[in-house]
């Protein structure tokens, strides 16, 4: 493994655990943190450093768009099914499972 990828790796895995503490302290800063396009901004450096090509990242930001409206599909079931007191696990089961159709749908029908 190259050392490129392990500093990626490093520098990932840092940026998450941090954002994960923080929203356990503070839910509100946690998730709009989570929401920018933290992830996205970094993926884009770590793919332009690994490429130098402006059109793959173009590409990959116009995939991301895409799929941020299947994410709801994920979003707005989880948190009403949480709200309504069901199990986490079974409320992230059956939003994933949404979350699968939704994307299979999106990548047969409109890409």
């Amino acid at each position: 493994m190259s050392s490129f990828v392990i500093i990626k790796f490093v520098i990932s895995a840092l940026i998450i655990v941090l954002v994960s503490e923080i929203a356990r302290k503070y839910t509100a800063i946690g998730g709009l943190i989570v929401a920018m396009p933290t992830t996205t901004i970094l993926t884009m450096f770590w793919l332009y450093q690994d490429n130098k090509d402006s059109i793959l990242i173009a590409n990959f930001l116009t995939s991301v768009t895409q799929g941020i409206f299947v994410t709801f599909v994920f979003f707005i079931p989880c948190i009403i099914l949480l709200k309504k007191g069901m199990n986490f696990y079974s409320s992230m089961f059956i939003s994933l499972v949404l979350l699968t159709i939704a994307a299979y749908i999106q990548q047969k029908y409109f890409i």
